[in-house]
C-alpha cells in the first residue's frame, strides 16, 4: 500500500510538472486555445500537488490506520475515473490517441491488484461495547 502512494506520488508530481510548463501535451494539440492552456496548467498545479500530498503520505504510511485505506481506494478510484474519462475525449477525436486513458486505466488496475493482495494488513477496528 506504501508502493501505490509513492508511485502515485512519482507518477502525479512529474505529470503535474510537466503540464505546467508544456500544457499542450495534456491533449496531444500543439496549438491549444488559451482555455484549453489554462485548463491543463490548473491540471498541472493540482496533479503536482497531489503527487506531493501521496509522496509524503507514503513516508508515513501505516496499516493502523483506516484513513490510509480509504486514501489508497481514493487514488485508485481517481485514476480510474480519468482513465474513462480520458477514453470519452478520445473517442470524441479531441485528443488523437487513447495514451492518457490507457495509462491511468493500467494504473488503477495495477494499484487495485496491490490493495487486494494487500488489504489483509489492514486492522479492522471494532467497537467494545461498554461494561
Amino acid at each position: 500500500m506504501k508502493n501505490i502512494l509513492f508511485i502515485n506520488g512519482i507518477i502525479e508530481g512529474l505529470a503535474g510538472f510537466v503540464l505546467i510548463f508544456r500544457p499542450q501535451m495534456l491533449l496531444s494539440n500543439a496549438q491549444p486555445e488559451i482555455q484549453g492552456v489554462i485548463v491543463a496548467k490548473l491540471y498541472g498545479v493540482i496533479a503536482l500537488s497531489f503527487g506531493i500530498m501521496s509522496y509524503l503520505l507514503s513516508k508515513n504510511f501505516h496499516y493502523h490506520s483506516d484513513v490510509f485505506k480509504k486514501i489508497v481506494l481514493i487514488v485508485i478510484a481517481f485514476h480510474f475515473a480519468v482513465g474513462m474519462f480520458m477514453y470519452g475525449v478520445y473517442q470524441q477525436n479531441i485528443t488523437p490517441h487513447p495514451g492518457a486513458s490507457v495509462l491511468h486505466t493500467v494504473i488503477a488496475v495495477v494499484f487495485l491488484m496491490i490493495y487486494l493482495k494487500n488489504m489483509h494488513h489492514f486492522k479492522v477496528e471494532t467497537d467494545e461495547p461498554a461494561s
